[in-house]
């Protein structure tokens, strides 16, 4: 997870930013009409290599970790993760359409990236309740 993390961070970096950070359809083409075909291609890569299994890494790790910390109370913390990660998938693809030029839904990012971002930053938080409480209750022992 934190591997494929930094890899995307470095592949914009060297890009000049990412299509996963832009919140709108016209943030995303901004960015889009900047990049040349050689960088269109990176990003391309980028999105199916590293963003195709970043959101299995950190969905498993969040998600496995608060039903381990909280069990079956916590599944609802799973579902959360499993929905943010849903949004990034379809992100994903609305990204790769655009990036090779098929089609331009970037106004979907409107809704699907904050979705995704709600929803996976909530799920992190609340997995995060859970090992501060259990960690509370290591201690208090």
């Amino acid at each position: 997870m934190v591997l494929l993390g930094g890899l995307m961070r470095q592949t914009g970096d060297a890009l000049g930013g990412m299509l996963d950070l832009t919140l709108t359809g016209t943030q995303a083409r901004t960015l889009l009409e900047r990049l040349s075909p050689w960088q269109r291609d990176i990003h391309a890569h980028a999105t199916l290599l590293y963003d195709g299994l970043y959101p299995l890494a950190y969905g498993a790790f969040f998600a496995g970790l608060a039903v381990r910390l909280g069990g079956a109370k916590a599944r609802w913390i799973a579902l959360v993760m499993l929905g943010g990660m849903i949004a990034d998938y379809a992100e994903n693809i609305v990204q790769l359409l655009a990036l090779s030029g098929r089609a331009d839904w970037l106004d979907a990012k409107t809704l699907l990236t904050p979705l995704k971002f709600a929803l996976t930053g909530t799920a992190v938080f609340a997995t995060l309740v859970l090992a501060i409480r259990a960690a509370w209750a290591r201690v208090r022992r």
